[in-house]
């Protein structure tokens, strides 16, 4: 077994050799998970990786300026007992950079409760679990709680949160502190990616899922599938009924329509009959800042794709991220014009979207405003008066920074 070579490993004393020697059990245990967890080998082929025999845990993720898994060698060899338990202890670690976890959760990455929401999501799905793993079964058993399944991160992060608020006694954040104690990895090196880490990110998780055949993309949970091949979807009920009734003012106008009868003279067919239209612009604001991954983007462009099949009128579409790319901005009649592009990749700034509209005169007679978007930005804004507003969601309704947002909040494409 390969776990006996690391054991033996840890009486070399020669530096070198040590390290050329883990290397070579490294490389075989890649080439097991090429073999039964494609996606997440894929992942570990790709990924920089760098010894360090001080660190306190068998492995982390340092993000920062370059995405790289740090490993211990003599703790791997004291925590594993198999190989299959170091095989899955590798695929969790990967896991959290599939499901983008250190990008979402860069500043609080070492968070004790960010730590069990994100490795329940993650241990949920791995095929074999390892000594120390942080599961949903045993945070219900050990902090009494009730915890579904198939939630994403957010959602249980909520709860836990709610769950702790409630300790008088003190006894389940006693708990949370032995069950991190027992994990074999900590989430002490996610800090903020910059903008090479976020373009390696990209890289890796693109060029995994195109390096696994179809076969063993099935074996994937469902919603890391749909996100990592995102489809032109239906839009959800919510969304048509939240713009109709954004867009069904007190104002209409009168325009001609050739393809309806003149109901007066129904035998005069040059005449053009009359439809009522709204008086108020549709905006899309197209959240395309760093924390948004490409395949997000495409999502959305392709909801927006979607509306534009079944809405008569013109629509001007917007991508930001600090500031509003007013000259990127497209107006468009149908579907067919939309430029799947993208524009932008900094900060997120939603008061850049307010500031820009009040200068164009836009007010709830004039304006329906969509802000399509991961949530992640400030707590509050001033939105000008301007009430409405959609907020969609490619994350949960829990996930938007907005404390008190003003207008409707609905969900287009979650993520986990």
């Amino acid at each position: 077994m390969l776990v006996t070579q690391l054991q033996e490993l840890k009486q070399q004393t020669d530096n070198e050799k040590y390290t050329r020697q883990f290397r070579a059990i490294f490389q075989q245990f890649t080439r097991q998970m090429l073999n039964s967890q494609r996606f997440y080998g894929e992942m570990l082929l790709r990924l920089d990786k760098r010894i360090d025999r001080q660190l306190p845990v068998a492995m982390t993720l340092t993000t920062g300026e370059k995405l790289t898994l740090v490993l211990n060698p003599d703790q791997l060899a004291e925590v594993a007992h198999t190989d299959g338990e170091l095989t899955a202890m590798l695929a969790h670690v990967v896991a959290h950079l599939a499901w983008q976890h250190p990008k979402r959760y860069a500043a609080q990455g070492n968070s004790s409760l960010v730590r069990l929401a994100t490795d329940i999501v993650v241990n949920d799905h791995l095929q074999t679990l390892f000594p120390g793993a942080i599961t949903r079964a045993k945070l219900n058993f050990k902090l009494g709680l009730h915890l579904p399944p198939e939630l994403n991160s957010a959602d249980y992060l909520r709860r836990i949160k709610a769950a702790l608020a409630t300790d008088k006694t003190g006894h389940k954040a006693t708990q949370v502190k032995r069950i991190l104690g027992q994990s074999p990895e900590d989430h002490r090196g996610w800090q903020p990616l910059s903008q090479t880490a976020k373009m390696q990110l990209a890289e890796i998780r693109n060029g995994a899922w195109q390096g696994t055949p179809d076969k063993q993309r099935g074996i994937l949970p469902n919603r890391l599938q749909h996100e990592l091949a995102p489809q032109t979807t239906h839009l959800a009920l919510d969304w048509r009924q939240l713009i109709m009734l954004g867009l069904n003012g007190p104002l209409k106008r009168q325009q001609p329509a050739f393809n309806r009868f003149n109901r007066r003279q129904p035998y005069r067919l040059e005449l053009p009959g009359r439809s009522l239209t709204s008086t108020r612009r549709l905006y899309f604001f197209i959240d395309e800042s760093g924390s948004m991954s490409d395949s997000e983007v495409q999502t959305i462009l392709a909801q927006v794709a979607q509306l534009l099949r079944r809405y008569r009128d013109q629509v001007t579409v917007l991508p930001f991220d600090a500031v509003v790319h007013a000259d990127h901005q497209q107006r468009l009649a149908v579907a067919s014009q939309l430029e799947f592009k993208r524009f932008a990749g900094g900060g997120t700034t939603f008061q850049a979207i307010f500031d820009w509209l009040q200068m164009q005169g836009a007010n709830d007679l004039n304006a329906v405003v969509l802000i399509l978007t991961d949530g992640h930005g400030e707590q509050r804004v001033d939105t000008h008066g301007l009430t409405n507003i959609i907020w969609g969601l490619t994350t949960s309704v829990a996930d938007l920074s907005i404390k008190q947002p003003v207008g409707r909040v609905t969900v287009i494409h979650e993520r986990s």
